[in-house]
């Protein structure tokens, strides 16, 4: 296009010299400067329309495990965010003597989680989560949440997990195992709804909220709940060991007349009753009032090789009792990946597993051995709590297909004390199923 208007730009000039009376040496030197100049201009203005062409839309698309959508400029981001678990167990239960409990044995199938939702984020600072899970025949909300993120401040309002235990705030998409410590469950640490503060920076974490309900909890009259934790990650040896230490407390009033209960069921979702449970509503060890949550927590990842272990305790505090009942949990666990993986960390929490060579590129995936002794007790003699005790051997062995998806098989062996029907040993063996996206 710029030659036809250069030429008829020229032949229009060089008519009019042509005609025009004089046609000197000098007028024709200036018009071929003229010329020149217009097919530089002319030159620039096509770049700069090629490279207005070339410029990318309005919309980007980034795929993480599905695709993230933000705006060119990096201000909103927004993704579809889901999970499913497929999980299956066989179980058996036997007494003191030795005897088999058919009645307790499980065989059976689950969608332990199937959620659909959301998150993205708005203006650059402010992130939203929303996740329903639809398993067990109705939806459940789970995190639905806004985060003003003021780095290394953020303020999180609405419903998501308390901060408590390194396990329970890491993705139960990470694990190593297909269950969570067992005090975990059996001291209710749980999504409620509260604002919370938080600070991230040095590789220091702080978050401290006010929490009181959650979305299935409609009561005129709800529990409130005071919850902190702070951790310290430095990478050591140069960057090749990742050490973590963390402490946490929470501290609930509980419901007037409402009281609470403890209980586990062995390592096993699946399995048809807990075991062990110390009750405290109305009972001869009196209504719990609140209750007091103090957990320890440390892990350190070398390369393929991770320790991880915990430490609680809860102090129960009942009405016209003088001393508080005190029940105990913990767990000590080892992994390593056979095949050279490494557990990703951050800001606190274990993250996603990326893996070397996944079975969609012609490779192996990551192969990942675990063990855990795991031990809940619910039991205080002083102060004639006989909740019981369940000790627990778990072996797992995880193979992580991609990033997204691994199948996780888990063999462990609980001994049980305190059991008013009896049971003293539950053996399950289990598998899960598992992509995220």
């Amino acid at each position: 296009m710029r030659k036809p208007i250069v030429g008829l730009l020229a032949a229009t000039a060089l008519c009019s010299v042509a005609f025009s009376p004089i046609a000197s040496a000098q007028s024709l030197q200036e018009l071929k400067t003229q010329i020149d100049q217009l097919s530089k201009k002319l030159e620039e203005l096509e770049k700069k329309a090629a490279a207005e062409s070339k410029k990318s839309p309005d919309l980007k698309v980034k795929w993480k495990g599905a695709p993230e959508l933000s705006s060119a400029d990096g201000k909103f981001k927004m993704k579809i965010r889901g999970r499913i678990f497929t999980d299956y167990a066989n179980i058996s239960v036997k007494n003191s003597a030795g005897n088999s409990l058919g009645g307790e044995a499980v065989d059976a199938t689950e969608f332990r989680t199937a959620r659909l939702g959301v998150e993205g984020i708005v203006f650059n600072n402010v992130k939203y989560k929303f996740e329903a899970d639809l398993t067990g025949g109705a939806s459940e909300i789970k995190d639905a949440y806004f985060q003003w993120k003021l780095k290394p401040i953020s303020i999180t309002v609405g419903q998501f997990k308390t901060p408590n235990s390194l396990e329970e705030e890491t993705s139960g998409r990470y694990i190593t195992f297909m269950e969570r410590g067992s005090f975990t469950d059996a001291f209710s640490l749980s999504r409620q709804i509260g604002i919370a503060v938080g600070y991230a920076a040095n590789d220091v974490t702080f978050k401290a909220g006010i929490f009181q309900g959650n979305f299935a909890n409609t009561n005129a009259q709800q529990d409130r709940t005071y919850a902190a934790r702070v951790t310290y990650g430095p990478k050591l040896n140069e960057g090749n060991i990742r050490l973590h230490v963390g402490a946490s407390v929470r501290y609930r009033e509980l419901s007037d007349g409402e009281g609470a209960r403890y209980r586990q069921r062995p390592q096993s979702h699946l399995a048809a009753n807990r075991y062990i449970s110390a009750d405290f509503r109305g009972t001869d060890v009196g209504d719990a009032e609140s209750d007091t949550f103090w957990g320890l927590e440390a892990a350190g990842i070398m390369g393929p090789f991770s320790l991880q272990s915990e430490y609680a305790v809860l102090s129960v505090n009942r009405i016209g009792m003088d001393q508080n009942a005190s029940l105990s949990g913990g767990y000590i666990s080892a992994s390593y990946f056979i095949t050279g993986e490494s557990r990703s960390y951050k800001k606190g929490k274990i993250g996603r597993t990326k893996v070397k060579s996944p079975v969609s590129e012609g490779g192996m995936g990551a192969w990942q051995l675990a063990v855990r002794y795991d031990t809940i007790e619910l039991n205080d003699v002083d102060e004639a709590v006989m909740g019981g005790k369940q000790n627990t051997m778990i072996f797992g062995v995880n193979w992580h297909l991609n990033n997204y998806a691994r199948v996780m098989a888990n063999y462990s062996l609980s001994d049980i004390t305190n059991d008013p029907g009896g049971v003293t040993d539950v053996n399950a063996f289990a598998l899960r199923f598992q992509v995220d996206w």
